[in-house]
């Protein structure tokens, strides 16, 4: 049974972790294979995320409105949770305050997590076009506007990655292998393809020139590294250096 933890107890770096009860939110959770679908960063008085409208500052039962339940995770690392001497908080809260900062440059969207997802499983071929048509209509709309895609658990991943190598969170390496191993042949010539490979190939292109990355290659390759672009909620939960402190205690 998780501990119950009110608003009050939250300290700077938690990171929360979200289960919603969208369809969309529900079918990341089924595929990413974790009760989660939504991912931010507590900055020790609001909720910093990546939502559609940018990297945004909400308080916190704002940002768990719609959830059926929301779980503290907290870094831990060498036995140090951060914010201890062992590991000050300074650093990431540096890097949160300037992806705040910049929030507007930025635009996330449940599409694009589940689109993500889409590139790393064997689909029916309808919902896979489905997911992948409406993603990239989406990236459409954020290059028009000279904006970048930014996927909620991408910017949690930053702002530790961001802060040092001592904040560095670990991802599991098979998850990343198993990915870029079902990313469909990087280099392989679309032609090639079977009809599902270049739906995805497709997308991957389009999303790597949305990101500035020039193409699918540069894209995949950077997977293999835990790009953070490739991180999800699921990623993020089973990172060893993130534990489980407890269970938000929303407002009735």
């Amino acid at each position: 049974m998780a501990r119950d933890i009110p608003i009050s107890e939250l300290r700077p770096c938690d990171v929360l972790l979200y289960h919603g009860d969208s369809v969309v939110s529900q079918v990341i959770q089924w595929f990413d294979g974790t009760e989660y679908g939504h991912a931010s960063i507590y900055d020790g008085e609001m909720v910093v995320e990546a939502i559609a409208e940018g990297v945004v500052t909400n308080d916190v039962a704002s940002s768990a409105a719609g959830s059926l339940f929301v779980d503290v995770w907290r870094m831990r690392k060498d036995g140090h949770f951060i914010g201890s001497p062992g590991l000050p908080e300074g650093p990431v809260l540096d890097v949160v305050a300037k992806y705040s900062s910049e929030g507007g440059r930025y635009a996330a969207e449940e599409l694009l997590l589940l689109a993500l997802l889409c590139t790393t499983r064997r689909l029916p071929m309808p919902f896979l076009r489905w997911a992948l048509d409406r993603a990239s209509s989406w990236l459409e709309e954020l290059v028009d506007e000279e904006r970048e895609p930014m996927i909620c658990s991408e910017l949690v991943f930053r702002c530790f990655s961001e802060a040092g190598g001592e904040y560095y969170p670990r991802i599991r390496g098979v998850d990343i292998r198993a990915k870029v191993e079902t990313l469909h042949m990087p280099g392989q010539p679309l032609r090639r393809m079977s009809p599902a490979d270049r739906e995805v190939a497709e997308f991957l292109d389009r999303y790597a020139a949305a990101r500035s990355m020039g193409s699918r290659d540069r894209l995949l390759m950077a997977a293999v590294e835990a790009d953070p672009n490739f991180i999800t909620p699921g990623d993020l939960k089973r990172s060893p250096d993130f534990t489980k402190v407890g269970r938000l205690r929303l407002p009735s």
